[in-house]
């Protein structure tokens, strides 16, 4: 069987699924960098407040492990916001994608069943 709307002549409801599938797999990227944003933005945060109190032999002591991290906190925002905008626009193609996996009359096989 063939896609429902014009857009996807052709594709099979096996195409379509594989193909939702590749966009579910992007999406899910894109929420775990926008996940991965705040998170290190949180930790920015809480560690600007603590610098000042731990001093700086053992901010230095700290970062060296790997455990203060200094951030660009204006550009994980912006990376932050670029990737919801990614997402939304993901999103939105998503909600096509399953209209028309909806639309498409199930194949032979499933008809069977």
């Amino acid at each position: 069987m063939t896609g429902g709307w014009g857009i996807l002549p052709g594709m099979s409801r096996v195409e379509l699924e594989l193909y939702a599938d590749r966009v579910a797999r992007h999406a899910e990227r894109l929420r775990d960098d926008v996940d991965g944003a705040r998170l290190r933005l949180a930790w920015s945060a809480i560690e600007e407040r603590v610098r000042a109190e731990l001093g700086a032999h053992d901010a230095a002591v700290l970062e060296a492990l790997g455990v203060l991290v200094a951030v660009d906190s204006a550009g994980e925002r912006r990376l932050l916001e670029r990737r919801l905008r990614q997402l939304r626009a993901l999103e939105r193609l998503q909600a096509l994608v399953e209209r028309e996996l909806h639309a498409v009359r199930p194949s032979p096989d499933e008809e069977s069943r």
